[in-house]
């Protein structure tokens, strides 16, 4: 986890998103949405808003990324747990440590007040996110799969020839959920503030 420095120019805030930035948050959500990630939905987007499910990371007043831990959807079994995705940062701020920091933020922001089990979901085509959440994040892989047929959300993901989308299914431990929390007091990040400056060392 990249550890916030004030050698360098380059100053960022994390915050949740708030009906005040939900449209922009949205906006970039849609605007950055790759083979690896499915759109949210409107209504959803929006209760993930309400329950500060969402943080954001800006530069200069303008959103530079973005990631969710919601209730999870997939329904693999009857546990109720957690769901970690959407991250995306903005070419210039990616290798830089700060996709692990603001996936930790938005995991110990949920988690606290409700710690749930965390699942993550990884495009078998996805190696970056992979690492992410196995080697950034503390997450393992499970032998479950997630796979979408030719009829889901059309027009996303990358496929197989069949047509197919194949997602393998991780988990974090609760230790490595509480390593996340541990990090970022050793840095002196508070997830309860409702913004949290963070600065980078230049590349």
């Amino acid at each position: 986890m990249v550890k916030p420095t004030a050698h360098t120019p380059e100053a960022l805030v994390i915050a949740p998103v708030t009906n005040a930035t939900r449209n922009a948050a949205f906006e970039f959500h849609r605007s950055t949405l790759g083979e690896f990630m499915l759109p949210v939905p409107p209504t959803t987007f929006q209760q993930m808003v309400e329950a500060r499910q969402m943080v954001v990371v800006s530069r200069q007043g303008q959103i530079a990324g973005l990631c969710y831990v919601k209730p999870d959807g997939k329904e693999l079994d009857a546990v109720p747990r957690w769901e970690f995705g959407g991250l995306h940062l903005v070419p210039g701020l990616r290798g830089r440590g700060l996709g692990t920091l603001l996936s930790a933020v938005a995991i110990t922001a949920v988690t606290r007040a409700d710690p749930k089990p965390v699942m993550g979901y990884v495009h078998r085509d996805n190696p970056a996110g992979m690492g992410l959440l196995v080697h950034g994040l503390g997450f393992v892989v499970t032998d479950q799969k997630v796979r979408l047929g030719p009829d889901d959300a059309p027009g996303h993901l990358r496929r197989d020839e069949a047509g197919f989308a194949t997602a393998h299914v991780l988990r974090l431990p609760d230790a490595a959920r509480a390593h996340l929390s541990d990090g970022l007091e050793h840095i002196g990040l508070d997830v309860d503030s409702p913004s949290v400056p963070v600065t980078l060392r230049s590349q």
